[in-house]
Parts: C-alpha cells; structure tokens; sequence
C-alpha cells in the first residue's frame, strides 16, 4: 500500500517538475515511464479495489437483475393478494350460504316450537275448560242433592209440627215441653242446613278460583288472581 502512495507521489512530482508547453497550460512528461508507473499502480491495487470497479463496471447489470426480480416479486405480491382476495371472497360466499341455512334451520325450528305451543295451549286450555265444568257438574248435583235433602227435613218438621198439634189435647206442660224439643230439633237442622250451605259456597268459590287461575290472561287482561 505505501508502494502505491510512493508510484503516486512520483507522478504528481513529475507533472509538477516538467517543463510546460509555451501559451498552454500543459505539460510535457515522458509519456514511457508515465505509463510504466500508471501500469505498476495498477498491479498493485488492492483486490478490495478492483473488485469495486468490477462491482462499478456492473452496476448496470446488477441494477436491471434487481429491477428484474423486484417486478417477479410485485408480479407475485400481484398473484398471491389476487388469490388471497379469490379466497376470501370464498370464503365470505360459504360462511354466507352456512348463515343462511342457519338462519332458515332456526326460522323452521321456531316455528315448529310455536305450533308445538299453539297445541299444548289448547289441550291445556279444553282440560281446563273440562274440569271446570266437571267441578261445576258436581257443584249442581250436591246442591241439588242438599236441596232434595232439606226439602225432606222441612217435611219432617212440617210432620212434627202436625203431630204437635194433634197432641194439643195433652196438658201444656207436655205440649210445651214437645214445642221445645220440636223447635230444638229443627234449630239444630237449620245450623246444619247454615254450615251445609257455607260449605258449598266456599266450594263454589274455590272452583271459580281455580278456572280463573288456569285460564289464559288474554291481550289487555290480566289473569283472575286466586280469591
């Protein structure tokens, strides 16, 4: 390397020390030993040199490669966003036509739970309706009974009394003492006839309170609470 500095040093000497050309500014130096020095400072370049005049000499090779393989790499960056584009538009369509039949197996399978409702609602709705009326059926029938019963102690009071009055001969003091008893008798009928009848009452109510509670509340009406 400090041959190389030296072979410069010599030539700058040179030009500096050759006698110049009249009216110009050039020089006029032994063009041999000239080019001898230009050839030895050739040879000894370093090879980190030459290889970056290689490197210089192609530059325009290696500039049109790059420029061809960064056209093959947008060309294929091109492609590959085409096909990830192709495949997302798939993609899209199929999660689409799975969403659509989703949505159609929904519809269908809440329809099928409406009607499945709809149904239980009226068979729920005529045994409701059927066992209001048996309660009621049977509600008639005992009052009908208790009724028929009643109708026959008044028959049998009406006979006491009758008997009571054929009996009026007898001294009053048995005829008072039959009065008590008869009155006694009957009093003790009509409580229980009281109680019998309070009972169904009650039964009646409950009945309508049970139908009230069964039946559906309507648009606009809310259910009968229990009594």
């Amino acid at each position: 390397m400090d041959r190389i500095y030296d072979t410069l040093d010599e030539i700058v000497t040179m030009i500096e020390q050759a006698r110049g050309v009249p009216m110009s500014t050039s020089a006029m130096v032994p063009r041999d030993h000239v080019l001898d020095l230009l050839d030895e400072l050739r040879d000894r370049l370093p090879p980190a040199v030459i290889q970056a005049k290689a490197v210089l000499d192609r530059r325009g090779e290696l500039l049109d490669a790059a420029q061809v393989e960064a056209d093959r790499i947008a060309t294929r960056a091109r492609q590959d966003a085409d096909a990830l584009a192709a495949r997302a538009r798939a993609d899209a369509e199929d999660l689409q036509a799975i969403a659509a039949q989703r949505r159609a197996e929904l519809l269908a399978l809440g329809q099928r739970e409406h009607e499945r409702l709809v149904s239980e609602g009226t068979r729920l709705r005529a045994e409701v309706i059927a066992q209001a009326q048996q309660d009621h059926d049977e509600l008639l029938a005992q009052g009908h009974s208790e009724r028929e019963r009643l109708i026959s102690e008044s028959e049998i009071y009406r006979s006491a009394v009758s008997r009571a009055d054929e009996l009026g001969a007898a001294t009053a003091a048995e005829a008072d003492v039959m009065r008590r008893e008869v009155d006694s008798y009957v009093d003790a009928k009509l409580a229980h006839f009281e109680a019998t009848l309070s009972h169904l009452l009650r039964s009646v109510e409950h009945g309508r309170a049970n139908v009230g509670a069964r039946r559906p509340a309507g648009p606009g009406r809310p259910a009968a609470a229990p009594e």
